[in-house]
């Protein structure tokens, strides 16, 4: 089960708002507790996961309310049923009910520091979610255990436990942090993470994968600045320059796979769609310092099908994904991306003859014959009425691919375009005229 405040894009307040989506269908805030109840006794429903979304951008009394409905009436006194329990502790920011469920389900998270030192029981999930907030308040919380570097680092080899383990680390990593003392419209920005306390959890979890989730902004927002205060930890950020990353030598992940669905920066900087008059973020350096940090062979992306969508030169845009993808000539390393764009991409109109023309496939490049589809759903930026139920809508998806033999470097493009985009740009006599163009490709 899904629960979720949708807000808009640059919507960072508490609201008023007299609904929320659950399953993606609008209910009202009076309606939420009958319609619990109806799963309970007319459908006999047995929760086993639940997902919530932005429950803290709610006002606080209605807030606490939902997050105590979700635990009386969807997981139970036992909660012998739930599986999956992703995001509540955003409402509440680690209480005794969480960190309860935390001990029964296989998926959990993400994790507050207070339910992170009751984790002294035995246990491997298959994935647990965690934030760069949390990395800060571990470094804070050695720091202000101890007296010296030394003591520090004996400080975090006691905090995190080895009596756990995950399959999977969700990494969820907020874009637009700030710094207390910040000066307005310098401070949106992904911050830095103390890397001896990332290390020690890979190896003390036994973590095989890595999941990245890069946000737009999180209820973590403001920084913890004591930490960097001290000299005790590396400071890292996917965003830096590359090379100053140093290189985990003794990690290796099966994969990392990263969920762009909500980021603007980052997807932005991938050379999705970014504004002539914005200054890039750095994450140009996003794959290398992937690899630096959590080494891999295989990294999956999903980019965002709702947000910075690309709309124009389908040519320039693979051929800056490329760039940045392979800006450091890697080596043994398969990249997958899921790139949505809109029809728009596919064509351009010449000035002179005022005629529209269609893009080609861009260089280095080859067409894999790969039909792929796939369902998203979606709401519209605007959102303040909210419609009744998210659209679910069908993407055609086409795979481009570049190989590099020598390297062992292979990236896997695939392409999405929306079937009723496809449908209303649909021109015979264009397709015709351009029979080597890249939408041509969709309609064979």
């Amino acid at each position: 089960m899904k629960i979720e405040y949708v807000c808009e894009r640059k919507e960072r307040e508490k609201t008023s708002k007299d609904f929320i989506y659950i399953n993606y269908r609008k209910v009202k805030t009076q309606d939420v507790l009958g319609y619990f109840i109806f799963l309970n006794t007319a459908v006999g429903a047995k929760i086993e996961k639940i997902t919530t979304r932005r429950l803290w951008m709610l006002k606080n009394e209605f807030m606490l309310r939902l997050h105590d409905l979700i635990h009386s009436q969807l997981i139970g006194c036992n909660g012998t049923h739930i599986e999956s329990l992703i995001g509540l502790e955003e409402a509440c920011d680690g209480c005794v009910k969480c960190s309860n469920i935390a001990k029964k389900c296989l998926e959990y998270g993400p994790l507050r520091f207070s339910t992170l030192q009751t984790m002294t029981y035995s246990k491997n999930y298959k994935k647990l979610h965690v934030t760069d907030k949390l990395f800060e308040d571990i470094a804070e919380y050695c720091i202000s255990k101890s007296k010296n570097k030394e003591e520090c680092f004996k400080e975090l080899d006691k905090t995190i436990l080895p009596v756990i383990s995950c399959d999977t680390l969700s990494i969820w990593i907020n874009e637009t942090r700030v710094f207390p003392d910040e000066v307005e419209g310098l401070e949106y920005d992904h911050r830095h993470m103390p890397r001896e306390v990332i290390d020690m959890i890979l190896r003390k979890w036994s973590v095989k994968s890595i999941q990245l989730n890069m946000i737009y902004f999180t209820n973590e927002g403001m920084c913890s600045v004591d930490w960097l205060q001290y000299n005790y930890f590396t400071r890292v950020r996917l965003n830096d320059p590359y090379f100053k990353t140093q290189k985990s030598p003794d990690l290796k992940f099966t994969n990392v796979d990263v969920e762009m669905s909500d980021s603007i920066y980052c997807v932005r900087d991938l050379g999705v769609r970014y504004p002539k008059y914005k200054s890039p973020r750095g994450y140009a350096n996003f794959i290398p310092n992937i690899r630096r940090l959590f080494p891999t062979d295989k990294i999956s992306m999903d980019l965002s099908h709702w947000c910075c969508i690309a709309n124009d030169d389908i040519e320039k845009k693979m051929s800056t994904i490329l760039y940045v993808v392979s800006m450091e000539q890697p080596q043994n390393l398969i990249v997958d991306i899921k790139f949505f764009v809109e029809s728009a991409i596919v064509k351009k109109l010449n000035e002179e003859t005022k005629k529209e023309e269609l893009f080609g496939i861009a260089p280095k490049y080859n067409f894999r014959k790969h039909c792929l589809q796939c369902y998203k759903k979606c709401l519209p930026f605007e959102v303040k009425l909210g419609p009744d139920a998210f659209d679910s809508e069908k993407w055609i998806g086409r795979r481009f691919q570049v190989e590099d033999t020598f390297n062992q470097f292979i990236l896997n493009l695939d392409v999405y375009i929306k079937e009723k985009e496809l449908e209303d740009v649909f021109n015979e006599k264009l397709l015709q005229e351009y029979p080597n163009s890249f939408v041509g490709l969709f309609y064979n």
